[in-house]
């Protein structure tokens, strides 16, 4: 006998009680009953999560470009407010050995690749160098302090940008008010050429070395040779100048041959930018006009000196030119038997908005070392016979003992 299936009893499970949820409620089951999505809930779901994601960064990337893009050019000249630079006895041993930069530039924005004066503005404030640069001529400048042990000379060279930045801030530290990196050349007394070279690049330091021979790997990987120039830029064995590459934007230092570096020289000096859009800058000469060029894209740009330690050190010893409002900020202590600082500045100060690490990112002139932690912060610039010691395998002999040291040994801060 056939029984209809309308006529079969309809058997249904007792009734049950369940808690909801919103996402219980969207899927169509109750909190308890497994949730299986289908393929277009899921779609839905993912939809929902990349708008909200999407609607976010979006209103963060406003932000940003709100406060960090670059306003238009005033109208009319710029003013010049730079004085006249500051520098010491070491002048010219600082001219003899300073760097060749290789300096990338944007096509458009080059002139946000020139390295320049910290006080371009007229003061030794950083949190109003971002408002300034379109106002004031920038005078090309690179920053020398010395120091001397029996066997070596320690030249520590440091560039300023006042602006570090993008084209399309995202808020990912990647534009910031103020920008500093740090280089360091070692020279060999017994043959007055360069040995040792040290680039920053973003919190990192590297070290370069020619002859493998004598210097090798410690704690510390030494990434390749350098490039020894004359003061024209051309190649020569004997070549007191060594070139570093600088990147355009962020302004990471490298040393030419490195292979971040963007750059090729000709053994006749000639010099090509991948990216067909830079700037050789070298130290002036006695008399020669410096400032700022005409042009950013290519050609020889002359560059000022000006002491590190003359200008800047009393300041910092004194604590007038740290915190927030001054010149530097962001400090932790150092010390290292000769020199004791219970604020070492890491970075500039600055006010602009650069993304979740904070406004003070531009590496200041001390700030000078392999690694960016405190305690190691510093050791390149007052100690840096020690410090490449432990960093790296040196040959004898190679002194500790500091010459007419302008740093040490600093008396304790007096008690408040």
């Amino acid at each position: 006998m056939l029984i209809r299936r309308s006529l079969r009893p309809q058997l249904r499970p007792p009734a049950r009680t369940y808690r909801t949820s919103p996402v219980a409620r969207y899927v169509g089951r109750a909190v308890g009953e497994p949730i299986l999505l289908s393929y277009v809930h899921r779609a839905r779901l993912l939809r929902a999560g990349a708008f909200a994601l999407g609607a976010g960064l979006l209103f963060h990337a406003g932000l940003v470009v709100s406060c960090c893009s670059t306003p238009p050019s005033p109208p009319g000249p710029r003013t010049d407010a730079s004085p006249p630079a500051t520098v010491d006895r070491h002048l010219e041993v600082a001219r003899r050995y300073a760097p060749i930069v290789l300096q990338e530039t944007h096509p458009r924005r080059g002139r946000e690749d020139l390295p320049s004066n910290l006080d371009f503005d007229g003061d030794l404030v950083g949190r109003n160098n971002w408002e300034a640069f379109e106002r004031f001529r920038l005078v090309p400048t690179v920053y020398y302090a010395l120091l001397e042990t029996e066997t070596h000379l320690f030249l520590t060279y440091h560039l300023f940008h006042a602006r570090d930045w993008s084209p399309f801030p995202l808020g990912l530290q990647d534009t910031h008010e103020n920008d500093g990196e740090n280089l360091q050349v070692v020279v060999e007394k017994a043959s007055g050429l360069p040995v040792l070279l040290y680039a920053q690049a973003h919190y990192r330091g590297r070290a370069y070395a020619n002859d493998r021979a004598r210097f090798g790997d410690g704690e510390e990987r030494i990434r390749g040779g350098f490039l020894p120039l004359d003061g024209e830029g051309r190649p020569v064995p004997a070549g007191t100048h060594v070139a570093v590459f600088v990147e355009s934007q962020g302004h990471g230092i490298y040393g030419s041959e490195d292979r971040s570096a963007r750059i090729s020289i000709a053994t006749d000096g000639a010099t090509r930018f991948r990216k067909n859009s830079g700037l050789l800058l070298r130290p002036a000469r006695d008399g020669e006009e410096v400032r700022e060029p005409d042009s950013f894209t290519s050609g020889t740009v002359p560059y000022r000196l000006e002491s590190t330690v003359a200008k800047l050190w009393p300041g910092l010893r004194e604590g007038t030119i740290l915190g927030n409002g001054a010149l530097f900020d962001w400090p932790c202590p150092y010390e290292d038997g000769r020199v004791r600082l219970e604020r070492l500045p890491r970075a500039y100060d600055g006010n602009r908005y650069s993304g979740p690490l904070g406004n003070d990112r531009g590496i200041s002139p001390f700030a000078v070392s392999f690694g960016f932690s405190c305690g190691e912060v510093g050791s390149l610039f007052f100690d840096p016979a020690s410090r490449w010691n432990r960093a790296i395998r040196v040959p004898e002999p190679w002194s500790t003992t500091y010459l007419d040291d302008p740093f040490g040994p600093t008396p304790p801060a007096p008690r408040r």
